[in-house]
């Protein structure tokens, strides 16, 4: 299963959060354990607020056992990050720079991980750049982000869900780019929105 979010702070969505959990409850009945989500900060530079806000959510609040992938300081190996999801219920990509979300996850062969996570029936979650991963072409900024470009373009993804993400479409000139380009199967989400697949 697949969840994609518009994007929007970790906190200020308990509503999505809730229903993430609720998604993995039978692991605490059937199994007697906590369910387990890897997070992946990974496009907002493996940010430590970002990481907190996300522990802070699903393992106080929600009562779920988190854990990090984090390679960008040299803390974690292609073998650790496999490992991780061999042992997870869940992976959570969050948001931030897509382009620094492909390229590590280049880097790191995550891409076959994820699919095959996916294949064996795992929850993904991406909120904004994780959901654009997600996609097979998104709406992105990040060129405007790192002053490569004034405008927004297509960006290409995984392919999990067919079609067109654009995330933060309650931002007005993101929305604007996607309808004067004529994007016939584009999914727009606002910032709290959510999809299931």
């Amino acid at each position: 299963m697949l969840i994609v979010i518009g994007g929007g702070s970790m906190r200020e969505m308990p509503l999505v959060n809730d229903y993430i959990v609720s998604l993995l409850a039978d692991i605490r009945i059937k199994e007697e354990r906590k369910p387990c989500i890897l997070f992946f900060p990974t496009a907002s530079f493996e940010s430590k607020p970002y990481v907190n806000s996300f522990n802070r959510e699903f393992k106080t609040r929600l009562k779920c056992k988190t854990t990090c992938g984090l390679w960008l300081a040299g803390e974690m190996d292609y073998d650790h990050i496999k490992e991780k999801f061999d042992k997870v219920d869940a992976i959570y990509i969050g948001g931030g720079r897509y382009d620094v979300l492909v390229d590590e996850f280049s880097k790191m062969k995550i891409d076959k991980l994820l699919k095959d996570f996916h294949n064996r029936g795992g929850l993904i979650i991406g909120n904004s750049a994780g959901g654009m991963l997600l996609f097979e072409r998104s709406v992105s900024d990040y060129k405007i982000l790192s002053g490569e470009s004034t405008d927004y373009e297509i960006a290409s993804g995984y392919g999990l869900i067919k079609g067109c993400f654009c995330p933060h479409c309650d931002e007005p000139l993101r929305q604007k780019f996607a309808l004067d380009n004529d994007i016939t199967d584009v999914v727009m989400l606002a910032e709290y929105d959510y999809l299931v697949y």
